[in-house]
Order: C-alpha cells, then sequence, then structure tokens
C-alpha cells in the first residue's frame, strides 16, 4: 500500500463517525482509533492484495478505482437497474456506480469512452481508497 494511500485513508477516518477502524493488506495491518461520543462505529476492512494490485498484461485496460472509502453500489437503488453491465458500451462521463460515504452518495464517472470489460465492485460492500472497481477496454 503506497504511503499516499494510508494518508487519504487518515483524513477520512478523521473527518468519519467511525472511532475504530482496521485495514489488512498483506504483512501490513493499520488500526485507527479516536473517541467519539456515546454512540460509535467500529469498521474491519480486510484488503486482499489483489484488490490493491495494479493492472497487469492479463488485465490490461483502464481500471476506475475508488477515489474514497465507502460503499459501493451498482445501482442507484435495489429496484433499479444497474448503471452498467459486462459488454455495455460507455463514454467519458457515464456514470459506473456509486460510493456511498458519510450519507453521501458518490457517483464514480468513467474516465474515458470503452467497453465494460469487468465490475470488481460488490454491491453493498465496502470499498478501500485506490481499489479498482471496474475494468474497462477500448471500444471497437
Amino acid at each position: 500500500m503506497k504511503i499516499e494511500n494510508i494518508e487519504q485513508i487518515i483524513k477520512l477516518f478523521e473527518r468519519s463517525t467511525v472511532s475504530k477502524m482496521e485495514i489488512e493488506s498483506g504483512d501490513l495491518k493499520i488500526k485507527l482509533e479516536k473517541e467519539v461520543g456515546e454512540s460509535q462505529t467500529f469498521v474491519r476492512m480486510p484488503i486482499s492484495t489483489t484488490q490493491m494490485a495494479e493492472p497487469t498484461e492479463t488485465t490490461k485496460g483502464t481500471v476506475v478505482k475508488a477515489p474514497l472509502v465507502g460503499t459501493f453500489y451498482g445501482a442507484a437503488n435495489p429496484q433499479s437497474a444497474p448503471f452498467v453491465s459486462v459488454g455495455d458500451l460507455v463514454t467519458a462521463g457515464t456514470v459506473l456506480c456509486l460510493i456511498e460515504a458519510m450519507k453521501v452518495m458518490n457517483e464514480i464517472k468513467a474516465p474515458t469512452d470503452g467497453v465494460v470489460l469487468e465490475i470488481l465492485g460488490r454491491n453493498g460492500e465496502m470499498v478501500a481508497y485506490d481499489q479498482p472497481l471496474i475494468r474497462l477496454g477500448e471500444a471497437k
């Protein structure tokens, strides 16, 4: 995990209502705690090395990563169709998913035109900062 990622996690933790958080990535373990009023929330986020891996030759394409820590949603609500599915053609600016952080829904948009090759985020699950969410390939 890069130092910039750790710094971003700490900043988000400080601004959040979460009082305790543990993050594990390989041999690295980060534990953050702060005193907050009576209602406290605890979040534990194991991060596998595959979640934090950079694209390799076998995973070519543009990887859209989480710009913040939060909960991944592939649709606006449980009754709605997903924003995108594997095989969909998207243009730059197309909403790919949402990340909920501190009760705010943040739209994650396609940085470029392309085709959705893979959806790596799982609906309703926590994502870490810089975690790969969606992989786009070249549109044909």
